[in-house]
C-alpha cells in the first residue's frame, strides 16, 4: 500500500498542498483498496485515517471555492 500520509507527503514544509482533484483521486484509490479486502487490519485503519483527512480537506476546498463563487456572483 502507498504511503498513507498523502496530504503531508504532497505538502512538505513550505510546499504546495495537493489539488482537489489529486486529493479526491487518492480518496477514490483508498476506497478501492479498502473494498478489495486485501489490506491487513493495520493497513485498513491507516487507510481509513488518511481517508478521513482527505474528506475534511476536500470539504474545506469545496467550501472555499463556494465562497469564491458567491463573491463573483455578488452574493
Amino acid at each position: 500500500m502507498e504511503n498513507v500520509e498523502f496530504l503531508e507527503e504532497k505538502a512538505p514544509e513550505g510546499g504546495k498542498k495537493p489539488s482537489f482533484e489529486e486529493a479526491y483521486a487518492r480518496l477514490e484509490q483508498l476506497v478501492s483498496q479498502m473494498e478489495s479486502g486485501k489490506l491487513t487490519l493495520e493497513e485498513s485503519v491507516k487507510a481509513y485515517e488518511e481517508g478521513a483527512k482527505l474528506v475534511k480537506y476536500c470539504e474545506s476546498e469545496l467550501a472555499r471555492y463556494e465562497e469564491v463563487i458567491k463573491k463573483l456572483a455578488g452574493n
